[in-house]
Order: C-alpha cells, then sequence, then structure tokens
C-alpha cells in the first residue's frame, strides 16, 4: 500500500492566499498594501486551480442521514442516501482559506511577511471534518460514531468499487500537523464504512428494544431509532421489521396489563400476562385449569376440549 507525508498545508507559499470566489477575509479591513498582497496571491492560487494542481475532495454518504458540518469556516451537508442507491456524494472543488493574524491588521507590506499569512484547506482537508465527526479519530470513536462515511481526493469520474483511491489522513510529528494519504481499493473502504455503521446501528436498536418494553422509556424513540429500524431492515440485517417501529400503538394492540405493544406468537405478553388465552393453550404456554380459559367462548372451549383429547391420547 503506497503512502506519501506532505508537509501540511500541501501548497507552496506563495499559494497560501485567498480562493477565489470564496473569501473568509474581509478585505476592506486591511491596508492599502495588504490589500494588494493579498490579491496578488488569490491570483496565484487561481492559475494553480486552473492548471489542475488543486484536486477536488469527495465524501460518499452510505447512511440514511443527512450529514452536517459547520465549524464555523465550513458548512456543508451531505443528502442521506437515497433508497436503492448504494451512496449519496458531495464533491468539493475549491479551496477555503482564513487568516492567521500575528500583529496589527493595519500593516504595510514589508511587515506583511512576517505578521500576516493565509490559511489555505485543500477540498479534501474540507471534507477531513466529516471524518471527525462521523467516523472518528481512535478505535473508541466508532464504538460511538455512526459510520458510513468514504472521504478521498479526486472526484468519481471512472471510479468503481474496484478503484484505488487517495485516502487522506492527518499525522503528528514532533508537534506538528501533517496531512498524509494512502491508497485503498474503494470496496475496501465501503466495508470498514458499512461494519462501523451497522455495530452503531444494533446498538442502537437494541436500546430502542430496551425501552419499548416499558411504557415509561417508549417515548424515547425518535425518529433517529425509526430511520435506523428501517434501514437495518431494508439491508437485510434484522430478519423482520421492529414491532415498536410503528408510531402510534393501538389499545386493541396493547397489553392490558403492562400497556405495551403485544407482538407475541404464543399468546402471551413479556410481561407473563395471558393477552389471548386459547392461543397460549395452543401453544402449551399454559395448561387447560389456567384461570383465563374461562374467558373463552363455547365454541373455543370445543377446541380446547378436542386438544386436550389428543394430547392425553398422545400419552397413552
Amino acid at each position: 500500500m503506497a503512502t506519501s507525508v506532505i508537509d501540511h498545508p500541501v501548497l507552496p507559499e506563495d499559494a497560501n492566499i485567498l480562493a477565489t470566489g470564496d473569501h473568509l477575509v474581509n478585505l476592506n479591513n486591511l491596508g492599502q498594501a495588504a490589500q494588494e498582497r493579498l490579491r496578488l496571491r488569490e491570483r496565484r492560487i487561481t492559475e494553480l486551480e486552473l492548471r489542475g494542481e488543486i484536486k477536488p475532495g469527495t465524501i460518499l454518504n452510505r447512511s440514511p442521514f443527512t450529514l452536517r458540518v459547520e465549524s464555523g469556516l465550513i458548512q456543508y451537508t451531505v443528502p442521506p442516501r437515497p433508497k436503492g442507491k448504494p451512496f449519496s456524494i458531495l464533491t468539493i472543488t475549491g479551496t477555503r482559506s482564513f487568516p492567521i493574524y500575528r500583529g496589527n491588521q493595519e500593516m504595510s507590506d514589508k511587515s506583511l511577511r512576517g505578521k500576516y499569512d493565509v490559511k489555505v484547506l485543500l477540498p479534501v482537508e474540507q471534507l477531513m471534518e466529516f471524518k471527525h465527526t462521523y467516523i472518528g479519530e481512535t478505535e473508541e470513536d466508532r464504538l460511538v460514531k455512526a459510520g458510513g462515511v468514504i472521504i478521498f481526493e479526486g472526484d468519481m469520474e471512472g471510479v468503481t468499487p474496484k478503484s484505488t483511491v487517495r485516502v487522506p489522513e492527518f499525522v503528528f510529528r514532533k508537534g506538528e500537523r501533517y496531512l498524509r494519504f494512502r491508497d485503498q481499493l474503494l470496496k475496501e473502504l465501503i466495508d470498514e464504512a458499512d461494519a462501523q455503521m451497522k455495530n452503531r446501528c444494533m446498538a442502537v436498536l437494541i436500546q430502542a428494544d430496551t425501552w419499548a418494553d416499558d411504557p415509561k422509556t417508549r417515548a424515547n424513540i425518535q425518529d433517529n431509532e425509526r430511520i435506523w429500524a428501517d434501514f437495518a431492515f431494508e439491508q437485510q440485517w434484522i430478519p423482520a421489521a421492529r414491532a415498536w417501529r410503528n408510531t402510534v400503538i393501538r389499545p386493541e394492540d396493547s397489553c392490558p396489563r403492562c400497556n405495551a405493544q403485544y407482538v407475541s406468537k404464543t399468546g402471551m405478553c413479556k410481561c407473563s400476562y395471558v393477552v389471548n388465552p386459547l392461543l397460549a393453550y395452543m401453544s402449551g404456554e399454559i395448561a387447560v385449569d389456567h384461570v383465563r380459559l374461562n374467558t373463552l367462548s363455547a365454541e373455543d372451549w370445543k377446541k380446547v376440549n378436542a386438544e386436550q383429547k389428543r394430547r392425553d391420547d398422545a400419552r397413552k
């Protein structure tokens, strides 16, 4: 696997300027000499962009949620994965830049180089904010963050799961941060993103199952849990839709004792109350002398007596 370490930021000194059409520095707040210097730098970075030396960055969203990053410098939104599609895509082509002040803003051209600089964020660097938010930096982060995110340098033109893409990551050496790229198959990145996403999804569903069993905590199940439940069923991570997925539980579908949604196939609720006496008897959950059988109709008693006779004969 090929890797390379590039000094951060990954641009020559003369390119540390504002990106065209994306100002984060108010030129009106600077002296005339400073304004001219910044405009010169802006023209140079535009030349780099036109020559194709600033490559785009792409993020793939495999999850059913909208991704948002609002860092103060960067405000981006990635739409959720459409149903029936492998991912949603956001490709960034422009740089973002912000000032680094080391002195008074009103400075001469002579002192500008030593007291003022502009830091440039490449497209792929901007997307690293999504990695921090949704993937994490450590193994512990990956246990609690949603996953489903893939970031690489370049755009989607000609890219397939079998393609090798350049994946960015930050490394630290002697207190300094560097941007490093490594080559990896897109299929491997998709598998990693899905594994993290599935682990998070199942953890959410387990918690929601616990909440659903208690009428006092059932209201904790919100849109986040419902979206995960629908997505897990769509991805065949679970064999059947969660019973609590319904937003409204009808009284006739609830247990008379604990008020939980009744979903048992044996006639008994999780609280041990016999909701359907005939079904509970037929499934062997209760005996023929159980008090709840007294609620049966004459027609149902015929079925109970016939089943009891069959069982007695089977024991002979």
